[in-house]
């Protein structure tokens, strides 16, 4: 499989420092997510679009922390799954039960920051028929009580190929108020959403200046390795290995979140077998 370019994560004040501004370019990460676990069609698009709403959400995510995102679907069945590391760094997994025909779903959504084993904050919201804009929206109301707007959108080519995956999400802040907040963005934010990242990258976000404080490039990086595979075969245990070294010879592993296959041949699990201490009795 062919490198995808970086995406990119920006985040930005507009209004004098009244609203935060946070957009999400990641066709490349979109496209290596597709490629991956091989997502045709809708699942394709709902898989890119789950990884943009990812990234929307970590941005408060630093150093080595992580934010994990976990989506369970009822109607339609499918999974979503993704880790976003303070790098810009992140891997992700959507599993398809069934054809999917449209973007709507109904389930639930959590959200999980940490710091390697130490749980810094989880927060759970219903999803009600809604896309993964209207999710994330919906979380951030419910259980951040942020008041904001989101927009979220992927497509594909006529080759099936991630062609645009973008996201944005608009925060009001404080020192605004409501009422001026959805006079100034409730109608420009429903318009065409690549007019107005193109006038996100131009400096301007609904007729206002907008001031850029960062940007990161965003990159799909799954941290398996053999290294992680045997380690796993180790904590099985002599029992276990004996038993996969007697029956199969080998042992076959795919990461689940890159699909990277890994073969621990016979000599190796011979090897990790007198590592450990020799066969079992």
């Amino acid at each position: 499989m062919e490198t995808q370019p970086a995406g990119r994560f920006v985040s930005a004040l507009a209004c004098e420092g009244r609203v935060r501004v946070m957009a999400v370019v990641a066709v490349g990460p979109a496209e290596e997510l597709r490629q991956r676990h091989e997502l045709k069609a809708m699942a394709a698009i709902l898989g890119a679009e789950g990884l943009i709403a990812s990234l929307l959400l970590s941005a408060h995510v630093k150093g080595e922390e992580r934010l994990t995102i976990n989506v369970r679907c009822e109607r339609p069945p499918f999974a979503f799954l993704a880790d976003v590391n303070g790098d810009g760094t992140l891997r992700a997994r959507f599993t398809p039960e069934l054809l999917l025909s449209n973007r709507a779903f109904s389930g639930m959504m959590s959200v999980l920051k940490s710091l390697g084993p130490k749980e810094l904050y989880k927060g759970v919201a219903e999803v009600k028929n809604e896309k993964f804009e209207g999710a994330l929206q919906r979380y951030l109301t419910t259980s951040q009580q942020v008041d904001g707007r989101v927009r979220i959108r992927a497509e594909l080519d006529a080759e099936g190929r991630v062609s645009f995956a973008a996201g944005l999400l608009v925060e009001r802040l404080p020192d605004m108020s409501r009422e001026e907040f959805e006079a100034l963005f409730d109608a420009p934010l429903q318009g065409d959403f690549k007019e107005l990242m193109t006038d996100f990258a131009l400096g301007q976000l609904a007729g206002a200046p907008v001031e850029v404080l960062g940007a990161i490039d965003v990159r799909y990086q799954c941290n398996c390795s053999v290294e992680r595979v045997t380690g796993v075969l180790r904590a099985l245990g002599q029992v276990e290995i004996a038993s996969l070294l007697a029956e199969q010879g080998q042992a076959e592993v795919t990461c689940h979140y890159c699909n990277t296959r890994y073969e621990i041949d016979a000599e190796g699990l011979s090897g990790l077998l007198l590592e450990i201490g020799g066969p079992p009795v």
